[in-house]
Formats: C-alpha cells, sequence, structure tokens
C-alpha cells in the first residue's frame, strides 16, 4: 500500500503581518494532504508573532521564533533542523502556493528517486492578490524537463525560482544547507551544490506565487548594496572549481558581464540611476556584445529614455 511521503512546509518569515496569514492559509488549502508547517519567526518587530500565535494549536503547526534577527539563510537552515519530512518545501512569508503545488511537486520527486528538487514557474502577485503569470524568466526549458541545470543556474545567474523548490531533504542535508555566512544570493549558492552533484525536474506550470511590494527584502538589499560583492564572489567560486563545462569557460567573461547587468537592473527598479550607469559601463568592458540578455534591453531602453 502506498503510504504518502510526508512533506515539511518551511515558512521563514520576518515582518510580513500584512501577508503571514495568506501565506498560512494557501498550505492549508494544499490538495496533498500530508504536510506538516514549520514557521520560524526571524525577531518580527510588527506583530507578526501574534497572527502566527493563532495556529498554535493546530496540530499540523511548529512555531520557533529567533530571539534576534538571524537573517534568511540561518533562518532556514534552523526550519530544515526541526524538518521531519522527506521533502521540504521553501515558502516564503509573504508569497502563497497555488493548491495543487505540492501534489504535483510530490508526484514529481517520488518519479525521480535520484532527483534533489523539484522547481515550477511562478506568478508576479500584488499587495492585494491579484496574480497574473511571469512570462518573462530565465527558465531555458518550453516544456517539462529532467536533467543536470548545473550550467544553466551559473550562465543565467540563478534561473531557478528558489522559493518555488520542493526539496529532497536527504540531498540538502548531504551537500549541506544554506551558508550563514551569505545575506543575499544564499538560495542560488544552495542551488548551485545541489545542481553540481543532482538531476533535478522542472514543472512547466506557475504553482507559486511570488508577492511583488515596496518591502521585498530582495528590493532592501540593493539598497544597502549587498548583492554586487556576493555576486561576484560566487562567481569566483564557481571558476576556482575544477572540472567546469567547456561551455562555462568560453562564456566566462559573458557570464560576469550578465552579473553587472543584472545589479545595474536592480538600480536601475530602486531609481539609482548613477549606480546604474557605473555598472552597465563595466558590463560592456566585460563583455561589448550581451546580445539578448533581458536587463540589457531594458537598461538601453532606460539610458533612451534619461538621454531623450
Amino acid at each position: 500500500m502506498y503510504t504518502m511521503p510526508l512533506v515539511s512546509v518551511v515558512i521563514p518569515v520576518f515582518n510580513q503581518a500584512a501577508y503571514i496569514e495568506e501565506t498560512i492559509q494557501s498550505v492549508f488549502t494544499q490538495t496533498y494532504p500530508n504536510f506538516e508547517l514549520i514557521i520560524v519567526d526571524d525577531a518580527s518587530t510588527d506583530g507578526t508573532d501574534k497572527i502566527i500565535a493563532e495556529f498554535t494549536d493546530d496540530p499540523k503547526v511548529s512555531i520557533y521564533r529567533n530571539e534576534k534577527n538571524l537573517e534568511c539563510a540561518r533562518t532556514r537552515n534552523l526550519g530544515y533542523s526541526k524538518a521531519s519530512g522527506i521533502y521540504c518545501s521553501n515558502l516564503d512569508g509573504d508569497d502563497t502556493l497555488e493548491p495543487e503545488y505540492l501534489e504535483k511537486c510530490v508526484a514529481c520527486l517520488e518519479k525521480y528517486p535520484d532527483a534533489a528538487f523539484v522547481y515550477t514557474r511562478v506568478n508576479k502577485m500584488d499587495s492585494k492578490g491579484r496574480k497574473k503569470p511571469r512570462l518573462r524568466d530565465r527558465i531555458p526549458h518550453r516544456q517539462n524537463h529532467y536533467g543536470n541545470e548545473f550550467e544553466n543556474i551559473v550562465r543565467w545567474l540563478n534561473h531557478i525560482p528558489h522559493p518555488s523548490t520542493l526539496v529532497r531533504k536527504s540531498c540538502a542535508m548531504d551537500v549541506g544547507l544554506y551558508d550563514p555566512n551569505l545575506t543575499a544570493g544564499y538560495d542560488w549558492e544552495f542551488m548551485m551544490r545541489l545542481t553540481k552533484k543532482y538531476p533535478t525536474f522542472f514543472i512547466n506550470q506557475h504553482l507559486y506565487n511570488i508577492r511583488i511590494h515596496k518591502t521585498n527584502i530582495t528590493k532592501n538589499r540593493i539598497r544597502k548594496g549587498e548583492r554586487e560583492g556576493i555576486f561576484f564572489d560566487l562567481l569566483d567560486r564557481v571558476y576556482q572549481m575544477k572540472e567546469l563545462p567547456e561551455r562555462l569557460l568560453r562564456e566566462k567573461d559573458m557570464i560576469y558581464a550578465r552579473a553587472y547587468l543584472d545589479i545595474a537592473e536592480g538600480y536601475r527598479e530602486i531609481g539609482d540611476y548613477g549606480k546604474m550607469r557605473r555598472f552597465f559601463k563595466q558590463a560592456l568592458r566585460r563583455c561589448k556584445n550581451p546580445g539578448l540578455y533581458l536587463p540589457y534591453r531594458r537598461l538601453v531602453l532606460s539610458f533612451a529614455g534619461l538621454c531623450g
């Protein structure tokens, strides 16, 4: 008789009082019933803890609270350490899951027992919960795909929407959890180590909803200037590895240029056009022809608008 494997839905959360209840409810509306919900409050100060406390009596829910803010990587690691499931979901505290997310992701990992994780396409969701598919992404596949993603994850600077992943916990423990010393890019670094050793599965459906709002953690990190140093540190780590695929060696300048363009694009989004120009120029010094890379096209249009 087939027994449904237990899934641990891990939610690290910091100051998401406006959204955390909706996030939790999206777990309870899953069509897959065998899950536990692990919530780790990273010392929130906006009342998030009071909303979470309303779920204390549910036997599926375990709640933990950091005494001080430990940032995302350490908080996720705590969640994983408390997980009893075979698989771990990486749900962010302001996002939501589509009702069939767990059911479909578990089915894939059961079918492909050597896959480290499964990931999906995502919807963009506003502060009121209105959703639309994210049509422009870096995912190179146009249908379901099983195989090795390491080369793609380096070439496209992490094309995998990390929160959409359902991870086989044994694989995560094998390669090691999130690097607690990273305040940004910890998800990319973790995905690189997993894909270097294991294959993965991609579901060509929009099963995860990423909230877009003014207090997104990513935008705050851009404002603080945290991303650039970490970006290049992680790429340097890659190029210190032995036996890299020939394509990654051949495209090294292009890949570093894409990193500069990503940083420039982040500054464009928050309106810091001085830093946008600086990193755009550095990208062109590294590679004169970034090609059809989407941030390059957006930045060119921004330059045209500023100059016009």
